[in-house]
C-alpha cells in the first residue's frame, strides 16, 4: 500500500510552532514566577516602604512600622539609608516592631558610638597606655603622621549586626529575605551611589550608616563605602526599581532651623551638610505616593538613648495619615496569609561550625587567630563568647575591627573571621597634654607622647619610646620581649632620663625649687598573669641627683650612682580609665638602693596604692583609695623620700608641701553623674565630693600631725581626657582651688 504524504496548510504549521513554543517556555515562566520575590497576591498593588536616614531620629521608623502592622498594611519592598537602612534591614529580616524596639533599646549607645574598646578588654600593655594617656587620641606613623579614617572604627556596631544577621550567612540575594530589601551607601572612591542588593547583609547595613568622620568607612574589595545620606537619603527611586507601585516614604521632620545653632563653626558646618542632604531628598519626596513627615523637632540626631520617646512619633504620624494608609489594608484572612508567607522566609537556625577560616591576614598571624577560635568548632554558635575572643584580639591594639560570619565550603559550614589590620600603623603614637594647678603661681603644663613598634624583634615583641616636656620631662625606651612566643614570661631592658622640678616648703611657704634628675639603665624579668596583672623583678644602674634651681638652699645637693633592685606588681581591675564605676586597682613596689642621700650605706622603700569603686544606683559612684609608703627607718632622705600635697593628693596643700620618710593617705568620696555628653566627643559630667586624710613621718618642723581636707569638684570625661576643677578646705587654714587635665584616679 502506498502511503500518501500530507502537506499541512500554513495556518496549521503556525499553530503547531506556537504550541511547541508555549510547551517549552511555560515551565520557565512558572519557575520565574515562583522565584519572584513578591509575597502578595497578584491582585493587589505592590507596596514599598522607604525609610530616611537621620541618626537617632530614625527610631521614629519603628513607630511607623508598628502602626502599619497593627492596621494590616503589608510591605513588599523596603529601601533605606543610614538609620533607615538599619531599621529597614531589621524589619526585612523578619523582626517584629517589638523585637526591633528591644534591639535598639538594648544597645549601649555611648559605648558603641565612642568607638572605644572597654578597658577590661584591653591587653595589659594597652591598659598601661591608657593609664599614661587617658584619652582617645591615637595617631599612626606607618605613612607619616596620620589619624584613623574615623573617630570610631565601627567595630561595636558591626558586631551587633554580625550577631543579628548570622542566620542569613548564606543569603544569595536580598530579595530572598522575608521582605526584599535594599540599602544605599556612598562609594567614596567614585562619589556615586551604591545600592546593596546582595552579599553580606550585616556589612551592607554597616556601610549605609558609616557617618563620615564618626564611623570609619567600610571596604568591600576595591570599593570603600560610607553613609548613603550624601547621595540618596530618601531612596524612593530604589523602591520603585524593586517593583513597588505604591511607595510610602517616612521623612524625619526636624522643624525650622534654629538660628542660635548657627553661631558656631560646628553649627554652620552641620547646617551646610544638612542642606546638601536635603537637596537629594526633594525629588524623592515628590515621587512618593504617601509621605509621612514624622515630627522629631524636639530631638537631636545624637540622642540615641531616647528611642522610647522617639518611636511614638512614628506611630503619631502614621495615625495622622490613617485614611491614606488604610486604603491598602488587608482583611484578616489575607493578612494572616501574608504574614505566614513572610514568616516562612525567615531564618532562625544557625548551624554549628565545623572549621575556622580566617581571611585578611597571612602566615603565623593567621594561624594564631585561627587557633584562638578553634574552641568554637563543633559547638552551637555562642555569639557572646565569640565576641569576647574578638575583643581580646582587638585589645592588642593591632586591629581596627574584626567581623565574623559563617561560610559554606566543601559541603561543610565553618566560622569565618575577618580581621582588619589598622592601616595607619604600627608604629602608633599616643599623645596627651597634662595640666595641673592648685595655686596661681604653680601651674604645670606639659605634653607627653609614646611611640610603640610591634614585632621588630619577634612575635609579641614591642619597643616603647616615651618623651615628655614640662615640669616633668624626660625620655625613655623599653624593649618588651617574650622569652617564648605566645607565653607569659618576658624580659624588658630599658634606658631612661627623667628631669623633674620639685619645690621645698617651710610650712605652707615655698622656699626653693630643685631639679631632680634620675637617669639609668635597667633590665626586668617579668610574668604576665593575665590582661589585668603583671609582676616584674629587675635591676637598674642609676645616675641620681638634685641641684638647686631657684630660692634658698634648704638642703645639700647630692649625686649618686647606685644599683637599684626592684620588685613591682600591678593589678588593673577597674572598668574605666577616666572615671571607673566598679572594680579595683593595686600597685605595689619595693626598691633597694645601694646608696642613699646624705648618709652611708643603702636604703629600702616600699610604696603601695589600692583603689576600689562601687556603683551606687544608676548615677552614683562610691570610691575609696588608700596608699602608703615606708623607708624602713631611713631618714633625712630629702627629695628621695615621700611627699603629699597637690590636687587629689591632699588638695588643700601645695604640691609636695609635706615631705618625709614615710607617709599615709586615705580618700573616700562620691561621684554623681550630672549629665551625659555626645558620645562622639565625650562621655559624662560628674559632681564629686571627697574627704582626704594623711600623715607624713620624719617631716620638717611645723608639719601638721594629721592633715586632712574636704574637697568638691566637677569631672568631665572628654575625648582629650578627663578635665577636673574644684576647691578644697583643710586644717590649719589651708585652702586651695585646683584644676587639671589628666588622670584623676
Amino acid at each position: 500500500m502506498k502511503l500518501r504524504r500530507l502537506h499541512p496548510c500554513p495556518q496549521t504549521v503556525l499553530k503547531t510552532i506556537v504550541a511547541a513554543a508555549l510547551l517549552v517556555l511555560w515551565p520557565a515562566s512558572l519557575r520565574t514566577w515562583a522565584q519572584r520575590p513578591t509575597i502578595e497576591p497578584p491582585t493587589r498593588q505592590r507596596i514599598g516602604l522607604v525609610l530616611e536616614g537621620g541618626g537617632a531620629l530614625g527610631f521614629a521608623h519603628v513607630g511607623v512600622i508598628e502602626w502599619m502592622e497593627d492596621h494590616h498594611i503589608p510591605v513588599d519592598d523596603i529601601a533605606g539609608t543610614s538609620m533607615g537602612g538599619l531599621i529597614g534591614g531589621l524589619y526585612a529580616s523578619g523582626n517584629s516592631p517589638q523585637e526591633i524596639e528591644d534591639f535598639v533599646g538594648g544597645i549601649n549607645w555611648p559605648a558603641v558610638l565612642s568607638g572605644q574598646l572597654p578597658f577590661p578588654a584591653l591587653s595589659y600593655r594597652r591598659k598601661e597606655d591608657k593609664l599614661a594617656f587617658p584619652n582617645r587620641l591615637e595617631f599612626g606613623l606607618k605613612h607619616g603622621l596620620s589619624l584613623p579614617n574615623g573617630l570610631n572604627s565601627g567595630s561595636a556596631v558591626g558586631l551587633l549586626l554580625d550577631r543579628e544577621m548570622l542566620p542569613y550567612y548564606d543569603l544569595k540575594n536580598f530579595d530572598d529575605l522575608p521582605i526584599p530589601f535594599r540599602c544605599v551607601a556612598t562609594d567614596i572612591t567614585t562619589g556615586k551611589e551604591h545600592v546593596f542588593k546582595d552579599g553580606s547583609l550585616a556589612q551592607a547595613m554597616r556601610s549605609t550608616m558609616s557617618i563620615p568622620g564618626v564611623f570609619a568607612p567600610v571596604a568591600h574589595g576595591d570599593q570603600i563605602y560610607s553613609d548613603g545620606g550624601a547621595v540618596n537619603n530618601l531612596p524612593v527611586d530604589v523602591a520603585r526599581s524593586m517593583g513597588a507601585e505604591v511607595v510610602i516614604a517616612v521623612y524625619l521632620d526636624t522643624g525650622p532651623v534654629d538660628k542660635a545653632s548657627l553661631n558656631s563653626l560646628v553649627g554652620v558646618a552641620g547646617r551646610n551638610v544638612a542642606i546638601m542632604v536635603s537637596a537629594n531628598e526633594l525629588e524623592s519626596m515628590k515621587n512618593a505616593n504617601i509621605l509621612l513627615k514624622a515630627d522629631v523637632s524636639k530631638f537631636s540626631s545624637s540622642e540615641f538613648e531616647r528611642s522610647a520617646e522617639i518611636i511614638p512619633q512614628g506611630v503619631k504620624v502614621a495615625e495622622e495619615h490613617a485614611a491614606e494608609l488604610e486604603k491598602y489594608a488587608l482583611n484578616d484572612a489575607d493578612w494572616r496569609a501574608y504574614v505566614a508567607q513572610r514568616d516562612a522566609r525567615r531564618r532562625t537556625k544557625i548551624p554549628a561550625p565545623q572549621f575556622v577560616s580566617v581571611r585578611g591576614v597571612k602566615g603565623a598571624q593567621r594561624a594564631e587567630i585561627a587557633n584562638g577560635f578553634m574552641k568554637y568548632v563543633g559547638k552551637p554558635v555562642d555569639s557572646k563568647k565569640i565576641e569576647e575572643t574578638i575583643a581580646d584580639l582587638q585589645g592588642t591594639g593591632t586591629y581596627s575591627n574584626i567581623s565574623y560570619n559563617l561560610v559554606d565550603e566543601k559541603n561543610k559550614t565553618g566560622l569565618l573571621v575577618r580581621p582588619q589590620i589598622k592601616d595607619y600603623g604600627p608604629p602608633f603614637l599616643d599623645v596627651g597634654p597634662t595640666l595641673a594647678s592648685n595655686d596661681s603661681n604653680d601651674i604645670q603644663l606639659g605634653l607627653g607622647g609614646r611611640v610603640t613598634f610591634f614585632g621588630l624583634t619577634g612575635p609579641g615583641s614591642e619597643i616603647r619610646l616615651d618623651a615628655s616636656v614640662g615640669k616633668v620631662a624626660g625620655v625613655s625606651g623599653e624593649l618588651y620581649q617574650p622569652l617564648v612566643a605566645a607565653k607569659r614570661y618576658f624580659v624588658a631592658p630599658r634606658a631612661y632620663y627623667a628631669h623633674t622640678i620639685t619645690s621645698l616648703y617651710s610650712g605652707s611657704q615655698e622656699l626653693s625649687q630643685y631639679t631632680e634628675e634620675r637617669n639609668g639603665l635597667g633590665l626586668d624579668l617579668g610574668y604576665r598573669f593575665s590582661s589585668k596583672a603583671e609582676l616584674r623583678v629587675g635591676e637598674d644602674y642609676q645616675w641620681y641627683g638634685e641641684t638647686l634651681r631657684v630660692g634658698q638652699p634648704i638642703e645639700q645637693i647630692f649625686h649618686l650612682t647606685p644599683f637599684v633592685s626592684n620588685v613591682r606588681f600591678q593589678y588593673l581591675g577597674q572598668d574605666n580609665v577616666q572615671v571607673p564605676t566598679r572594680g579595683s586597682e593595686l600597685l605595689t613596689k619595693y626598691t633597694h638602693s645601694t646608696q642613699r642621700p646624705f648618709g652611708e650605706g643603702g636604703y629600702s622603700q616600699w610604696d603601695t596604692r589600692v583603689a576600689h569603686f562601687l556603683p551606687a544606683r544608676q548615677k552614683g559612684i562610691i570610691f575609696g583609695t588608700m596608699e602608703g609608703g615606708t623607708s624602713f627607718g631611713a631618714t633625712n632622705l630629702g627629695l628621695a623620700g615621700f611627699s603629699l600635697g597637690g590636687a587629689l593628693r591632699l588638695s588643700a596643700y601645695g604640691r609636695g608641701e609635706l615631705l618625709g620618710s614615710d607617709y599615709f593617705l586615705g580618700q573616700v568620696g562620691y561621684l554623681y553623674r550630672l549629665t551625659k555628653l555626645n558620645p562622639v566627643i565625650g562621655d559624662s559630667i560628674y559632681a564629686a565630693g571627697f574627704y582626704e586624710i594623711g600623715k607624713v613621718w620624719n617631716a620638717a618642723p611645723g608639719t601638721p600631725t594629721l592633715p586632712n581636707d574636704i574637697s568638691g569638684a566637677v569631672v568631665v570625661k572628654t575625648i582629650l581626657g578627663p578635665f577636673y576643677g574644684g576647691g578644697s578646705v583643710g586644717d590649719s587654714g589651708h585652702r586651695k582651688w585646683f584644676f587639671g587635665l589628666g588622670r584623676v584616679f
